[in-house]
C-alpha cells in the first residue's frame, strides 16, 4: 500500500510539473530586447537578471529521463542555448570584465570553469564547463558542426549571439544562416582568396576536427556556407586555409551617447 501511495504521488508530481517550453520563450524574448547587430547590452540585462534566472532555472529543472527522450534537434538546440544562456550569466556575474578569458584561473582557462549545473543530464557529478558542452557535448552529438557558428565566447572576434533563441523546429535553418552570417563578416574571415591564400576564423583551427566533419570536409563547408566570392572561387580546393588572430574583448553593445569611441 505504501509502495502504491509512493508512485502514485510521484505521477501527481509528473503530471503537475510544467512541460518543457522548447520554443524557449524566455531566452528569446531577453535576446530580441538586449541584443542589437550581434552585441550584447549587459547593462540593459542586468535589469532582467531574475527573468535570465528563471530561464537557466527552467532548464536546470529538466529531469534526465525527459531530456532523454527528447528528439536530436530539441537536445542540441538545448546545449545551444543553454551555453549561450550561461555564458551571459557568467559575464553578468562579473560587471565591469573586459574580456572573458580575465574569469578564468591562473593555471586554467575559464572554458574549463565548473559553473553549468546541468550534470544531471550528463551521468555527471559535477557542473559542466562551456568547454565540455562545446567539444564534450555537441562536438560529440551534434548532427553538424554548424554549431560552431550558433555559440557565442562573449568576445568580438566570435560568432555574433543570434537574436533569438535556436529551436528545434527551425535548428537547421538557423544554424545554416548563422554558418553564412559569419563566413561573410569581413571582420572575422577573408571574404575573397588572395594570392593563393585564405584566412578564416581561429575557430577552424581550434575545433578543426569537428569541423572536418562535415561532408567533404571544411573546404565544402566554405563552399556550402561561404560568401560567393569565396565558395565560387576556383582556388578554394587548393588555397593555404590560415587563421585569423582572435579578438578577446567583451562584445558589448553601448548606447550612442555611451560609445567610448570619438565621433569621426
Amino acid at each position: 500500500m505504501l509502495v502504491l501511495s509512493l508512485a502514485l504521488a510521484l505521477l501527481q508530481e509528473a503530471a503537475a510539473a510544467p512541460a518543457f517550453d522548447h520554443a524557449h520563450a524566455a531566452w528569446d524574448g531577453l535576446l530580441r530586447e538586449f541584443v542589437h547587430e550581434g552585441l550584447v547590452d549587459y547593462s540593459g540585462l542586468a535589469g532582467k537578471r531574475a527573468e535570465l534566472d528563471a530561464y537557466l532555472a527552467s532548464l536546470q529543472a529538466v529531469p534526465a529521463a525527459d531530456f532523454a527522450a527528447w528528439s536530436a534537434p530539441q537536445r542540441e538546440a538545448f546545449w545551444i542555448n543553454a551555453y549561450n544562456a550561461w555564458t551571459v550569466a557568467l559575464i553578468l556575474q562579473n560587471p565591469g570584465v573586459k574580456s572573458i578569458r580575465d574569469l578564468g584561473g591562473f593555471f586554467s582557462s575559464v572554458f574549463d570553469k565548473r559553473f553549468v549545473p546541468l550534470q544531471h543530464l550528463t551521468g555527471g557529478r559535477k557542473p559542466l564547463s562551456l568547454g565540455e558542452i562545446e567539444h564534450g557535448i555537441l562536438g560529440r552529438t551534434a548532427r553538424t558542426p554548424l554549431f560552431h557558428f550558433a555559440i557565442n565566447c562573449a568576445s568580438r572576434s566570435c560568432p555574433v549571439l543570434r537574436a533569438g533563441a535556436y529551436t528545434a523546429d527551425a535548428l537547421d535553418e538557423q544554424l545554416a544562416a548563422q554558418a553564412r552570417l559569419f563566413l561573410a563578416d569581413a571582420g572575422k574571415n577573408d571574404v575573397e582568396i588572395r594570392d593563393g591564400r585564405l584566412a578564416v576564423s581561429k575557430i577552424f583551427d581550434w575545433s578543426e576536427d569537428e569541423l572536418q566533419r562535415y561532408p567533404g570536409g571544411i573546404r565544402a563547408l566554405l563552399r556550402d556556407f561561404g560568401p560567393e566570392s569565396v565558395a565560387q572561387d576556383p582556388q578554394l580546393s587548393s588555397a593555404k586555409i590560415k587563421h585569423r588572430d582572435y579578438d578577446w574583448s567583451l562584445n558589448a553593445w553601448l548606447p550612442k551617447d555611451k560609445d567610448p569611441q570619438p565621433a569621426r
